[in-house]
């Protein structure tokens, strides 16, 4: 008795969804922004702010969570690509290791 395949056959394809995900995903994107702005624009109470070294009254509380969502994004992209370029250099490190431990080790057998 012979298995029936899991997979299309070869000669069909699969449809291709990709414009799907990318109207899905800037749908997305316009729903978050215009929920942050109307948060912004609806949320009229007034707070004062006493940071470290600045004190500041009657702050709109929207204008408030924009600003801190947006100084944590950036912060989180920077350290975020900062990351991925040491985990980068971290992997060549690896890689050249091996490479000298290999020539290493053709050199000591030539000796």
């Amino acid at each position: 008795m012979q298995q029936k395949s899991l997979r299309p056959p070869p000669n069909r394809q699969r449809p291709d969804v990709s414009w799907f995900r990318k109207v899905f995903y800037i749908a997305g994107a316009l729903l978050l922004l215009f929920s942050g702005l109307w948060l912004v624009v609806v949320n009229d109470q007034a707070v004062s702010l006493n940071l470290l070294f600045f004190a500041a009254r009657d702050v709109n509380v929207g204008m408030v969570v924009l600003g801190s969502f947006v100084v944590g994004s950036l912060v989180g992209l920077l350290v975020g690509f900062n990351l991925f370029g040491l985990l980068k250099l971290n992997a060549r490190l690896y890689w050249l290791k091996r490479e000298v431990r290999q020539l290493q080790d053709a050199l000591g057998k030539n000796r």
